[in-house]
C-alpha cells in the first residue's frame, strides 16, 4: 500500500506524559471533554493569535482550512476537544492521549460535517495540511495533545499516523501565494495555550 505520508518527516522525539496528566488551561484549570475553547499561538509579536477556519480554496464548497490569526488579540474560533475513545466516563482531556477536535461554529447546512479536524496532503506543496472535513475516524481520532512547558501550560498537537506508533508535529506553515499561516505536519511545533470561551 503507499503510504500517505512523506518519509522524509521525522517523528516526534519526547518523553510521553503520564496518561493521568490533564490538560491545563491558562488559568490552570482541567480542559473539560467536549467544552468549548480557543486555541492561541503562545508565542506573541510574530506568533499570532488563535486558529481559525478559513475558506482559502475556492474550488471547495465549504471551509476547510485551519489558519493561525495574524492579529495577537484574536482567540480565533471556538474549538471543542473530545477523547477519541467512547468511554463515557471521559470527562478531562489527558495529555498524550488520542483526541478528536472540531470547530464548534455556525455553518450552512451543506458544511454542517465539514468541521472535524484531519490530515489531508497536498499535491501542489508536498505539504501534508491540518484540514476541517467530515469525520473520519482512522483521521480524526488520531492527535495528541502533548505538554511541552508546565509552569506556563504550553502545548503542541501531534498527529499519530494509522496503525502506527509514528508522530508528527502539526506546525506553522507560511503560504506565501496565500499570504497566510496555515498549520501542516512539520518538525518544528506549533506551541499554543488554551483559553477557555468565556475570557
Amino acid at each position: 500500500a503507499h503510504s500517505r505520508f512523506n518519509p522524509i518527516r521525522l517523528p516526534t522525539t519526547h518523553e510521553p506524559a503520564s496518561s493521568e496528566t490533564p490538560v491545563l488551561d491558562i488559568n490552570g484549570d482541567e480542559v473539560r471533554a467536549g467544552g468549548n475553547y480557543y486555541m492561541v499561538s503562545a508565542i506573541w509579536g510574530a506568533g499570532g493569535g488563535g486558529l481559525r477556519l478559513a475558506h482559502l480554496d475556492m474550488m471547495s464548497k465549504c471551509a476547510s482550512d485551519v489558519i493561525v490569526s495574524p492579529n495577537d488579540l484574536d482567540n480565533g474560533d471556538p474549538i471543542t476537544i473530545t477523547p477519541a475513545t467512547a468511554d463515557p466516563e471521559s470527562t478531562v482531556v489527558m495529555a498524550s492521549t488520542y483526541q478528536t477536535f472540531r470547530f464548534n461554529i455556525a455553518t450552512n447546512k451543506l458544511c454542517v460535517n465539514n468541521v472535524n479536524w484531519g490530515i489531508q496532503h497536498d499535491s501542489a506543496s508536498g505539504q501534508y495540511f491540518l484540514k476541517a472535513g467530515e469525520f473520519v475516524s482512522d483521521n480524526s481520532n488520531q492527535f495528541k495533545i502533548e505538554l511541552v512547558d508546565a509552569n506556563l501550560n504550553f502545548y503542541k498537537l501531534t498527529y499519530c499516523q494509522f496503525g502506527s506508533d509514528k508522530c508528527y508535529n502539526v506546525g506553522r506553515f507560511h503560504d506565501p501565494m496565500l499570504r497566510t499561516t496555515r498549520l501542516a505536519l512539520s518538525n518544528s511545533p506549533f506551541v499554543f495555550v488554551i483559553k477557555p470561551t468565556d475570557v
